[in-house]
Order: C-alpha cells, then structure tokens, then sequence
C-alpha cells in the first residue's frame, strides 16, 4: 500500500495546489511549483515532455547555491536562476537527462551562483526568447496555503504577447 502511494504522489506534478505563471520577456508560462523538500526533490521526473509554455519553479526561503541533477528525468531542459527580485543570475540550457547507467552519480549543473529561485522550461526557451543575464522574470503564483507570491519583474499586459491572461 505504501508503495502504491508513494507512486501516486511521484505521478501528480509539483504540489496540486500550487501553481500560477511566470513571465519572460512578455511570454506567459503555465507554472507549477515546487516549494517544498518532496517538491524540489521530485521536480520534473518522469516526465515525456514539458509544452513551450509551461515550467516549473521552484522556491527557496534563503539564497543559496542551488544546483540540479537530472536523475530520473526523461527529457532535457532550459534552467535559468534568479534573484528574489527575479534577476537572472545563471542560465543552463538544454541540460540532458541523467543516463540511468550513472545510477546516483549523475552530474550536477548550474548554482554556481547565489539564487533565490530557478526554473525549469522547455528545451530551447532561452534561445527563443533571447534570455541572458541580467533580464527579469516575474510571478504571480497560488499557494496551496492560501498565500499569493508576486514578484519579479510586472506582469506582461494583456495583448498577442500574453496568452490566457484576461482583460
């Protein structure tokens, strides 16, 4: 039975409660968030794709050098780290999924920096929009706790730019 659960919960993304949108260069992603230990730990295994306009965050409390691993994951990512106030301070971009010959010793990329927070995108995302250091990501994210997260850099305003925001 324990196994049984321990699976469902590897099988919902990121914390079913919490979710919103992060903002790139005028570009609106579907967010999920990983906020806690479990969540972060988890992040995108398993997954067979991620849509150009999804992501996931994932939130710290404190700076810190955050790297990532890929154990577990199925698919390659763009990975760009930022500053509480959304500053991009790292970029990493189509880092591939850890072959499961390494086992546990699969590589670590990015962190090499103090961050706040990092997300996961689609392969290909930072080259599309021409993201580099020193540009601004922003938030608007529901936490499951009832808390709303606003930060970074504003929201984009309505327009072609801004898929399913509502005027």
């Amino acid at each position: 039975m324990l196994a049984f659960l321990l699976s469902l919960m590897l099988a919902v993304p990121g914390g079913a409660t919490d979710s919103g949108a992060v903002f790139a260069k005028g570009q609106r992603f579907q967010a999920e968030v990983a906020r806690t230990d479990m969540d972060r730990a988890r992040g995108l295994m398993y997954r067979q794709s991620l849509a150009k306009d999804q992501c996931m965050i994932f939130l710290y409390e404190e700076d810190g050098y955050h790297a990532i691993w890929m154990k577990n994951c199925l698919i390659s990512l763009d990975v760009v780290w930022t500053l509480a106030d959304g500053t991009i301070v790292e970029m990493t971009e189509n880092v591939p999924p850890c072959s499961p010959v390494l086992g546990n010793d699969c590589p670590n990329y990015g962190g090499t920096q103090p961050s706040r927070f990092f997300v996961e995108f689609a392969p290909g995302t930072i080259r599309r929009l021409g993201l580099k250091k020193g540009d601004r990501l922003g938030w608007e994210l529901s936490l499951g706790n009832g808390q709303a997260l606003v930060g970074g850099a504003p929201a984009p305003k309505d327009g072609p730019k801004a898929k399913g925001r509502k005027k």
